[in-house]
């Protein structure tokens, strides 16, 4: 008789609790495990989207769907470097909004359980709950630039979703997402640059978790942004062709301008001029 094979575990749930800053519930995080063969790394998409291949002791993985930190109650979201540091002039505010985000998040995921381990439903609906609880953060926190990142993911989630539950919108909130995306990343240039928002108080701007990429990842991601979702004209694609010719200035890479982040932006330099010379009929 074959010996059933011992399941390995993805993710455990922390032994101290978290109090949640606003309505006071205790809850245990959960964090995903490494190593064990759990995640089998394959290659980064234009987007800088790291893919994992199924393992077979596991099956599929998302490693996206761990790092927003929930309260079960009241549903307040955030990174875990920002979660217990919501200002007191905010709490207020944020707490009166716990209805609305069960309402909102409910019009998407009818049930939904932040108590229970991880899901592609939970995760996904993490990043949308975040997205809106940093409108109660201050600048400190790089709020917009979260924000940002937060709708960027759930677009990735939300494709994933369509591709596993296809005819359920999914994939008209992904586009939504990516275009969410868009405005927050390119008002974090201007604020980055005004020096109204911080970026270097962010821990990994990613976008993905595997790899930082820094100000030259979120310039790329807002051209690309630009190029995939942003209007089809000439104006704002010479716009898009500004922004990333700050990546690769001289073409010599370095510590701040890997080799990797330099191609993606070469090609996607020359995409952009193939799309305007598309446009105006060159």
């Amino acid at each position: 008789m074959a010996v059933e094979e011992k399941k390995v575990k993805i993710s455990y749930f922390s032994k101290n609790p978290l109090e949640c800053p606003l309505c006071g519930t205790s809850f245990r995080k959960e964090e995903m495990l490494t190593g064990g063969g759990r995640l089998i790394a394959r290659d980064i998409s234009d987007e800088l989207r790291r893919r994992y291949e199924p393992g077979k002791k596991v099956g599929e993985v998302y490693p996206l769907v761990y790092p927003v930190t929930v309260c079960p109650q009241c549903l307040y979201a955030a990174y875990g470097e920002d979660f217990m540091h919501i200002s007191c002039g905010h709490k207020e505010a944020a707490l009166s909004q716990m209805s609305k985000r069960r309402h909102d998040i409910k019009l998407i995921f009818p049930i939904i359980d932040f108590s229970k381990p991880r899901n592609l439903f939970t995760g996904t609906a993490s990043y949308m709950l975040a997205t809106g609880c940093y409108s109660f953060h201050g600048g400190e926190r790089a709020p917009t630039f979260k924000k940002g990142l937060s709708c960027l993911r759930a677009a990735w989630l939300f494709d994933d979703l369509n591709g596993k539950y296809p005819a359920q919108g999914y994939d008209r909130i992904s586009s939504m997402c990516y275009s969410k995306a868009l405005v927050y990343y390119e008002k974090t240039i201007d604020l980055a640059q005004t020096g109204k928002e911080r970026l270097d108080v962010v821990k990994n701007v990613g976008p993905d978790l595997d790899k930082n990429y820094g100000f030259q990842g979120i310039l790329y991601i807002t051209t690309l942004l630009i190029y995939k979702y942003g209007p089809k004209d000439t104006e704002k694609l010479q716009s898009a062709k500004r922004i990333i010719s700050k990546v690769f200035g001289s073409g010599k890479s370095s510590r701040s301008k890997p080799g990797f982040i330099l191609d993606k932006s070469k090609e996607l330099y020359e995409r952009i001029d193939e799309k305007i010379a598309e446009i105006e009929g060159v």
